[in-house]
């Protein structure tokens, strides 16, 4: 299996320690952004494999970061994984989809679940 560089942006320390453990145990590297905007910021920089971005954070939300790469009409070239413990619709899931999200997964996380949604998206 292909080791990922995945960016979590995620504003839940132990959610992102969590994430990083596991991940890494199974050899991938993470890279950690604990707001919206640093996050933003990584993902114009560099190059992920997958990165994987919580919808529900204060002030420069997933949402935020979604609008922002799509207005700068990047947001097609990023395998973004979309994760959310906030009541969200299907309805409103297709439709970030359909902008250019790649996919999505709800928490609570099944870590399996998580992992085999990593891969099968870097190989997209």
């Amino acid at each position: 299996m292909k080791h990922l560089e995945i960016l979590i942006i995620d504003d839940n320390e132990q959610i992102t320690k969590m994430l990083t453990t596991f991940l890494e145990l199974k050899e991938h590297k993470c890279t950690v952004a604990n707001d919206g905007k640093d996050g933003l910021a990584l993902v114009k920089e560099n190059r992920y494999d997958v990165v994987l971005l919580d919808l529900a954070m204060p002030e420069f939300d997933g949402y935020s970061v979604i609008k922002d790469l799509e207005e700068n009409d990047m947001l097609k070239n990023h395998k973004i994984i979309v994760f959310t413990a906030s009541t969200i619709t299907q309805e409103e899931l297709d439709d970030l989809v359909k902008r250019g999200v790649t996919s999505y997964i709800l928490k609570p996380i099944d870590i399996d679940v998580l992992l085999a949604k990593l891969v099968d998206t870097a190989n997209l």
